[in-house]
């Protein structure tokens, strides 16, 4: 098998007429030929990926603890319970149309909003927390709303929108301390209003669950599914027929917004990079520079990849967190050493950027960097002849 690659140049119109002919000749002199065409076309631009979301899921907080009969309310007549519940409060989800922008809701009891109308945009989270009587609501998720978890076992919540649950079980195998049989699933510890609640002890050290919904031969979904305990932690919630998690849903430590105002990464010295929380699902997080600027963003996605320097996880040592020691409870990151001969040239750039993104390169969450060094740019500016 031969394989001949001829480079069209960008000159050539699409749909210009192209004739090929293939000669060989064997050892014994004998020719074979044939002949090919084509057109020239443009190569369709690869589309950027994006988060999955089929959600949007509204956290909601009372000081009281009394969810009971709380509804919410979009500006179109869309309504959902609150019936979910985490260590936050109590939450409910919407399923917004494909392409939906921003989505105005109110939480009502009894038909009497409780605050103002808040907005939330699909595009940049699928996940946002708020409050009674708030007018706002935060696209990162509160980390000292949440306790540290139990990384002992494994918390599964199975929510059926039918609310049949009878025959349901819980199959697991590859992290489960005790691998269930598939004809004798693991029975739920209990029922909530959100639905079945499995707890899976774990295997010591086990980096993931592997699991299966199932009813008999009947599987929740096609696939085998693994909770990545790195990625999502060890308590998630399902809906049936629906492989990505409700919550906690894909997310970066800090939202997209790429105002230098509402910086919330900040480069502390020449390798390192801190900012608050890790975000979920977050496969993977960088540093972006554009030498002459002009990263926007638009539909969660930027305008252009620009240039990267990869961050690899660190601790700050004790000299760092006595230089900073408001940044101490900050999660800290280091420049990779591959990347670290561009880092002159990233501190050049008119726009430096911290984005995490997940397994398969969508971006999870996009902040401008503020350095707590000079850099070339600001020494240029400041000096004086």
């Amino acid at each position: 098998p031969y394989k001949f690659t001829q480079k069209i140049p960008d000159s050539v119109a699409a749909g210009t007429p192209l004739r090929y002919k293939a000669v060989v000749v064997d050892r014994a002199g004998r020719t074979a030929s044939t002949l090919a065409d084509t057109v020239t076309g443009q190569p369709p631009t690869p589309k950027k990926p994006t988060a999955e979301r089929r959600h949007v899921v509204v956290h909601y907080h009372r000081a009281d603890g009394d969810y009971a009969g709380l509804t919410l309310h979009t500006a179109n007549g869309t309504t959902a319970d609150f019936s979910g519940r985490d260590a936050y409060g109590a939450f409910a989800w919407l399923s917004p149309a494909e392409g939906t922008g921003k989505i105005r809701f109110t939480v009502e009891r009894d038909g009497k909003p409780e605050g103002a109308e808040r907005v939330v945009d699909v595009a940049a989270a699928g996940e946002v927390w708020t409050k009674e009587n708030a007018d706002l609501v935060d696209a990162v998720r509160p980390a000292d709303a949440y306790p540290p978890q139990d990384t002992t076992k494994a918390v599964l919540h199975y929510h059926r929108p039918d609310g049949d649950y009878a025959g349901w079980g819980l199959h697991t195998w590859t992290g489960a301390a005790n691998p269930s049989e598939w004809n004798e699933p693991i029975q739920p510890v209990r029922r909530d209003a959100y639905g079945l609640v499995f707890e899976v002890p774990l295997k010591a050290g086990a980096p993931s669950l592997s699991y299966v919904f199932h009813k008999k031969e009947e599987k929740d979904v096609p696939a085998d599914e693994a909770l990545v305990f790195s990625l999502y932690g060890h308590e998630v919630w399902r809906v049936a027929g629906e492989a990505p998690y409700l919550t906690p849903s894909l997310g970066g430590a800090f939202p997209m917004d790429l105002d230098p105002a509402a910086s919330a990464a900040t480069w502390i010295d020449e390798n390192t990079v801190v900012w608050h929380g890790t975000g979920t699902g977050v496969a993977a997080q960088q540093l972006v520079y554009a030498a002459d600027g002009g990263l926007t963003l638009r539909d969660g996605v930027l305008s252009d990849e620009g240039q990267w320097l990869r961050l690899v996880p660190t601790e700050l040592s004790a000299a760092q967190q006595a230089a900073h020691p408001e940044l101490a409870d900050t999660t800290a990151f280091s420049i990779d050493p591959r990347d670290r001969d561009r880092i002159p040239e990233a501190r050049r750039a008119k726009q430096l950027i911290a984005t995490q993104r997940s397994d398969n390169g969508a971006l999870l969450g996009a902040t401008s960097v503020t350095a707590l060094f000079s850099t070339p740019q600001q020494v240029q500016k400041g000096s004086t002849r």
